[in-house]
């Protein structure tokens, strides 16, 4: 039913068409309001764009400028699915003097001669072989001593930093003929653009326990003081990883060349370097001019090759020396000899995916710490001595093998055949005589008095004869909490 006391809308009430017809003064006010401003947002959106697209044009730009710079279209290498299979990577510091100024060459003991021989070409003077997992994020590094005398891919042997005079895929395919391994990536920076990288990131902070005196080749010190948190800028941390002035020479280089890049490489990929604009143009620009990659290594994998170095945490990774048996003089001058066979059954390993001290079936004993007695227990003169030295040759691994503390005669000499005696109290002893069977097949194990030696070794009558062993130690990597203090503050 009809409500009879609603009233009918009046057709003619001006609210009836109320937000329906703008009167003349709306309409006046807007055509009064700039055109500008009533389309302002779009011209602030468009703004946006451009420059975001503008950026996104110029970083692009810099990438692939990037990519063509550093980039060698001769290293096409063998590639493999890096995100399943392990991958070779071969790093490599070249001597070569191009981008210092004469000053710089002086002050940092980079001349361009020695001895009053010009130096040309460029050499390896930092040389690593590194293995990556994907599956389990595992590395393992081998740092070949710049002087290792092997041959030479296409060549005669010669020490292994010649191999770069030839190019960078001669140095390949030396390292692959001497690993039995093929590389995938190839990367190398020179003197010039390590410093210059390193300036880049504006230095690197490294802990360092032990003073080191004034080096008159490099010019490196670094002093109590300053001991344990030392800052390096490019110029001083350029001397720091040249330096060969220790006990050890090249082999404390590797070292610290491994701690370098760590810390280095810890730097260049940390949030603070992404953020900071200053820092990635001057780094772009140094890698540019001072870095060489294989044709497929794009600045991208560049930086996921560098994350993956970042942290050398022990649990998950292996640094080695290649195995070698010393310096020695021969006549290409002073040489270090390669250890041939340990060589061989380290890559094996590697190249298997397992970790060459692991495999080696022999006890883990620091042959540094062996003491050992030799006796005679024959009426033969002189083998005790001769057994001494065969020892010595067959348990030695890199420049370090076991003490030789006596020689002398045994308490009788009727044996037949080798004993060797270990106290069973003297911890570790078992151990130690297991490594010393090892190396001569033939011989008896017993217990027994050992007097202040850790191991007796008495040779018999019939022909005492010895088996090198395989063994193969990882250079000593600080387990995680153990450094300093002041370190573990400031660097994390």
């Amino acid at each position: 039913m009809r409500n009879p006391f609603k009233r009918k809308t009046d057709p003619f009430a001006t609210n009836r068409w109320a937000g329906m017809i703008r009167g003349g003064s709306s309409r006046r006010r807007e055509r009064k309001r700039p055109w500008l401003f009533r389309r302002a947002w779009r011209w602030v959106t468009a703004l946006a764009l451009v420059l975001l697209l503008a950026a996104v044009g110029y970083v692009w730009y810099r990438y692939e400028k990037l990519a063509d710079a550093i980039q060698d279209d001769e290293l096409d290498l063998r590639q493999v699915d890096e995100d399943i299979e392990p991958f070779n990577v071969l790093l490599v510091g070249s001597d070569s003097r191009e981008g210092l100024t004469e000053e710089e060459k002086e002050r940092l003991g980079a001349a361009d001669e020695f001895q009053g021989v010009p130096i040309t070409g460029e050499r390896a003077d930092t040389l690593i072989f590194a293995r990556i997992d994907p599956q389990s994020d595992h590395i393992t590094m081998v740092q070949f001593p710049r002087d290792l005398y092997v041959p030479i891919a296409g060549g005669s042997e010669e020490k292994i930093n010649a191999a770069l005079l030839g190019g960078r895929l001669r140095m390949v395919r030396t390292v692959e003929n001497l690993t039995g391994l093929e590389i995938n990536h190839y990367a190398q920076v020179n003197i010039a653009g390590f410093k210059r990288i390193v300036d880049a990131i504006e230095g690197v902070k490294l802990c360092i326990t032990e003073a080191i005196p004034f080096d008159p080749k490099t010019g490196i010190e670094i002093t109590q003081d300053e001991l344990p948190v030392v800052e390096f800028d490019g110029e001083r941390a350029l001397r720091f990883v040249r330096s060969r002035n220790f006990p050890t020479g090249d082999f404390q280089r590797i070292q610290n060349q491994q701690k370098f890049l760590s810390a280095a490489v810890s730097k260049i990929t940390s949030f603070g370097t992404f953020l900071d604009l200053g820092k990635i143009n001057r780094l772009m620009n140094a890698v540019a001019d001072y870095t060489r990659v294989d044709k497929e290594l794009s600045p991208k994998d560049l930086y996921d090759l560098g994350q993956k170095f970042r942290s050398f945490d022990p649990d998950n990774y292996e640094a080695y020396t290649a195995p070698n048996l010393g310096t020695a003089r021969i006549d290409a001058g002073s040489v270090v000899l390669p250890d041939m066979p340990l060589i061989e059954f380290m890559f094996e390993a590697i190249g298997s995916n397992e970790s060459p001290a692991d495999v080696a079936d022999v006890p883990d004993v620091d042959v540094d710490d062996v003491e050992v007695g030799v006796y005679n227990g024959t009426f033969k003169d002189g083998v005790a001595a001769a057994a001494a030295d065969e020892l010595e040759a067959a348990i030695r691994v890199g420049e370090k093998t076991i003490s030789v503390i006596e020689i002398a005669n045994a308490d009788r000499f009727t044996y037949k055949q080798g004993v060797i005696v270990y106290d069973p109290k003297d911890e570790g002893a078992e151990e130690k005589a297991q490594l010393i069977a090892a190396a001569v097949p033939g011989a008896s194990v017993k217990e027994g008095d050992t007097g202040r030696a850790d191991v007796e070794v008495i040779v018999g009558r019939r022909p005492f004869r010895t088996e090198k062993i395989i063994k193969v130690e990882p250079i000593d990597l600080p387990p995680p909490g153990t450094q300093p203090d002041e370190c573990r503050r400031e660097l994390g």
